[in-house]
């Protein structure tokens, strides 16, 4: 298993706890009165659903709702400004512990095995017995999944849509790995596992490489698994240390590759935007391992990098015309005491008996949306989870459900999507 960060909680945190319990009672009054307004014919209803086409999905480490969203003090940006401009989603949790099994889970609806519960130390290939059960679950153990399992990439691809997966510091070292769909050898030992000198970037939180549909094509697999790249000069520390893409490599004039380059014109935007910080900014590592921390806290380390990524995001002629930003965590902390809840009616899948490894799931985390479609200071109490995030995606998209997003309880609907847009304009 991936060695687990030590404690990160400072001195005097009771007293930021009860700061913080006192703004979500503040958070949940105003959530239920504008959700009320909602009801009352401003909002979504009769399960109609935004025509949302620019999804953007930033993916954090570690971290349950309490630690989150119940301490606004830990991380102010996170827990106060993002719900104020969006909603807050207090009970979405994750599918299973540690870190691949639900990176997998939110594009494809497999559930956790044993290979990629243990955060897939050997890039090895997934095992197939050659059954496929219920939910569309394919029987076997390993890492790398065989051409017949489909991810939501694909499905895109399908429908005449676009995505790419944005991972910060991916190539950082050639060595190591390459700029675009970088992942281990296959049969070899992934030494990605942890940050080296300038480079956070870990396979393990890049989904897509875990699909043999994705990397059999070596250059499908490049256009679509890229490096971040920077932030433009003044935007804020939070890609300091993504030197893949170097803005001093761009001609002059020109925005170096990356996201931002592609956020300039909702025609460059793909339809779905992944987006993976790297080992110190997901809030993975604290003290962060090799890199440079531009924060005291790891939660300080997550804000630094949303308030420097999120204004991109939400500025770009993409999202102000039809775009939806969801900031999720990949689990809540895990093994051996951590929180292994499960919600959704989640069940087992058939590669291993308990997901969360010590429990049936991964653990509450909250999560934030962020869109036109929502009014600002939403508050949903309903239950979701990795699996939710993915059926409600591919409803938005208009494609079928993968996996274990056939079987969830609750997708995104009139709870979240609570504003009505009369003008689309980018």
């Amino acid at each position: 298993m991936t060695p687990r960060r030590p404690p990160r909680r400072p001195p005097g945190r009771a007293g930021g706890a009860r700061r913080g319990a006192l703004a979500v009672v503040a958070l949940a009054l105003l959530g239920t009165a504008l959700h009320g307004l909602a009801g009352s014919g401003t909002g979504l209803s009769g399960g109609a659903l935004p025509p949302v086409r620019h999804v953007f999905v930033i993916v954090l480490e570690n971290e349950g709702y309490a630690d989150t969203f119940e301490d606004p003090s830990a991380d102010p940006y996170l827990a106060t400004t993002l719900p104020h401009e969006g909603a807050l989603l207090t009970q979405y949790y994750a599918v299973g512990h540690e870190s691949n099994d639900n990176y997998v889970a939110m594009v494809s609806g497999q559930a956790p095995n044993p290979q990629n519960q243990a955060d897939c130390q050997l890039y090895s290939d997934f095992t197939p017995t050659g059954v496929v059960v219920p939910p569309g679950q394919v029987v076997g153990t390993g890492c790398v999944f065989p051409p017949s399992v489909p991810t939501i990439g694909g499905q895109l691809d399908a429908a005449g849509l676009t995505w790419k997966g944005y991972m910060q510091d991916m190539g950082n070292v050639p060595s190591r790995e390459p700029s675009a769909c970088g992942h281990p050898a296959p049969g070899t030992r992934d030494d990605t596992q942890s940050a080296v000198p300038g480079d956070g970037y870990a396979t393990r939180h890049d989904p897509f490489v875990y699909f043999d549909s994705v990397i059999a094509d070596p250059a499908y697999c490049a256009a679509h698994v890229v490096a971040l790249g920077p932030p433009p000069p003044g935007a804020g520390p939070g890609g300091s240390s993504d030197t893949a893409a170097d803005p001093a490599a761009a001609p002059p004039g020109h925005l170096a590759p990356g996201l931002v380059q592609d956020l300039r014109s909702v025609r460059t935007t793909p339809n779905l935007s992944f987006i993976v910080p790297n080992l110190c900014l997901d809030g993975h590592d604290y003290p962060c391992t090799n890199e440079a921390s531009p924060a005291s806290s790891a939660l300080g380390d997550v804000d630094t990098f949303l308030r420097t990524w999120v204004p991109l995001i939400v500025d770009s002629p993409a999202f102000r015309h039809d775009g939806l930003l969801a900031v999720v965590f990949d689990e809540a902390d895990g093994p051996p005491t951590g929180d292994a809840g499960a919600c959704c009616g989640e069940l087992p899948g058939p590669n291993s008996p308990l997901p969360g490894v010590t429990g049936p799931g991964g653990g509450r985390t909250g999560a934030v949306l962020v869109s036109p479609f929502i009014r600002p200071g939403t508050l949903s109490a309903l239950a979701y989870n990795h699996y939710s995030l993915l059926a409600s995606l591919e409803d938005l998209f208009g494609v079928a459900r993968l996996g274990e997003a056939r079987t969830v309880t609750s997708t995104f609907g009139a709870d979240v999507f609570t504003q009505v847009r009369t003008h689309r304009g980018p």
